[in-house]
């Protein structure tokens, strides 16, 4: 880093990247990077891969970098600035799109049009479901597991899904218990 970086220059940046960027944590990384190490030079490429993989240690990894990257340009307030810059255009998308729907939501037209989208968005779901599971269930258990909680769900759909979550926990350290067992009589 050459110079103190304004704060005004860290919300223009986030902010322009917050609008910009689709395509989830990793595609945001990448703007980031470009950003930060490319273009500006604010932050070496050492210093930026330490900024990634500590984000990656909790969820949201894309925000966790963000804060990682206006910490080590302006600390705290740097961190606050480009936070709330890269979070202001989706917030600001979600708070007039509810707005809209409370507004709207009974115009037959839009009824309409949120029943046709509802398959949809379960196909979409199905399809990441589908699209994460491919290569990890190499046997027919997980996908009996699988099926059998999203039955399970279906039959009682007020059961909470942390309690379903709960249940396959238990179920997996029972097997893996069970699996130690017959490791260590074949021993």
């Amino acid at each position: 880093m050459t110079k103190r970086v304004s704060l005004w220059e860290i919300a223009r940046m986030f902010f322009i990247i917050g609008i910009t960027g689709f395509g989830g944590g990793l595609a945001i990384i990448a703007l980031i990077q470009d950003y930060c190490v490319n273009r500006k030079k604010w932050l070496s490429l050492e210093e930026f891969s330490h900024g990634v993989a500590f984000g990656q240690i909790l969820s949201a990894f894309a925000v966790n970098c963000t804060l990682f990257v206006g910490y080590r340009l302006r600390g705290v307030k740097g961190a606050l600035v480009a936070a709330s810059a890269f979070l202001a255009p989706s917030v600001s998308i979600v708070i007039i799109l509810s707005w809209l729907y409370f507004r709207y939501h009974r115009v037959p037209s839009l009824q309409s049009a949120l029943h046709g989208v509802s398959p949809v968005v379960v196909a979409l779901i199905v399809s990441a479901a589908w699209s994460m599971s491919k290569g990890r269930m190499k046997s027919a258990e997980p996908i009996l597991l699988a099926l059998a909680a999203a039955g399970l769900m279906m039959i009682f759909p007020k059961i909470p899904i942390i309690l379903v979550l709960f249940a396959a926990v238990v179920y997996g350290l029972t097997k893996l218990q069970f699996t130690k067992g017959a490791v260590n009589e074949k021993a």
